[in-house]
């Protein structure tokens, strides 16, 4: 299909498909719809995740997101790209992510998205977050790294080759990586032959070659989740608060699908790790039904 072909399907089914008002549960619904998740325990760590958060355009979506984050106050928060609509400019971040998920600023890990790039050199992303382009961190058991998916992502370009290096140094048993673009992706950006997320696959292969677990991303502003490729997990989680896009033709190895503003929380043990989607209507609309190993 043309990419002239899938804008016209895409302008059609957003035309019909996504004109419902927002669903926001009572914070009563919201603790009751937390609790029904995984506890975490001594040794858990617990992420919330979503990419495509804030626009002041219809910013009620990333209020809502943002609620539901606040249920987990000791999460950490991995915000996966186009942070601050529409440029990611300073103004953008202080108008519409601020007053949201600015809230959790001291405990989220971001990742850029196409974005953020609006602005020359992503320059108010990095002025708000103070993060390098890409780095990692450690969460227990878990080794977790922040991918720039707007940068060079050849075999060797200096952003895999620290990734290399980054998962040879690790002694952690488990590994997490997020960025924006999805390799796969039944979303419109999926089908889009020129998309950052057609050149991902180096990155994959490193992360496979040192048996990683995880990967999330954003970019479509839906959910969906993939069986595991080379071992891999894929989450997308671009529903955070940007507008809401229908999917189309369903790609291979999708497990789980759905259009609605919530966010992925990752319940990371010591040796594996279980996921439930949650969607600001209070009901966990995925999860796993047993904690699924790592390597």
């Amino acid at each position: 299909m043309t990419r002239r072909a899938l804008a016209a399907v895409f302008a059609l089914l957003a035309a019909g498909c996504l004109t419902a008002p927002l669903q926001v549960a009572t914070p009563a619904q919201l603790s009751a719809a937390a609790a029904r998740l995984p506890v975490a325990r001594e040794g858990d760590a617990v992420v919330v995740a979503a990419g495509d958060i804030a626009d002041c355009a219809h910013l009620d979506p990333a209020r809502a997101t943002a609620a539901l984050v606040a249920q987990f106050p000791s999460a950490t928060v991995l915000a996966a790209g186009d942070t601050a609509y529409p440029d990611g400019a300073p103004q953008d971040y202080a108008r519409c992510y601020d007053p949201t998920w600015g809230a959790f600023k001291s405990r989220t890990r971001p990742a850029t998205g196409n974005h953020e790039y609006h602005t020359p050199n992503a320059a108010g992303y990095f002025a708000y977050f103070g993060v390098a382009p890409f780095y990692s961190f450690d969460l227990g058991n878990w080794h977790l790294v922040s991918i720039d998916s707007m940068s060079d992502m050849s075999a060797q370009s200096a952003q895999v080759d620290w990734l290399r290096r980054d998962l040879d140094s690790t002694s952690k048993p488990c590994v997490l990586a997020f960025w924006h673009h999805p390799r796969f992706s039944s979303g419109f950006h999926g089908h889009q032959r020129g998309d950052p997320g057609r050149k991902t696959d180096v990155l994959w292969r490193v992360l496979a070659e040192h048996r990683a677990e995880v990967i999330v991303n954003g970019h479509d502003h839906d959910y969906e989740r993939f069986a595991p490729v080379d071992g891999l997990r894929q989450f997308v989680a671009g529903t955070g608060g940007g507008e809401l896009r229908p999917m189309l033709t369903i790609r291979s190895g999708s497990e789980f699908r759905d259009v609605r503003f919530g966010v992925l929380v990752l319940t990371l043990h010591p040796d594996s790790y279980e996921w439930a989607f949650l969607s600001t209507d209070g009901v966990v609309r995925d999860a796993s039904s047993a904690p699924e190993p790592c390597h």
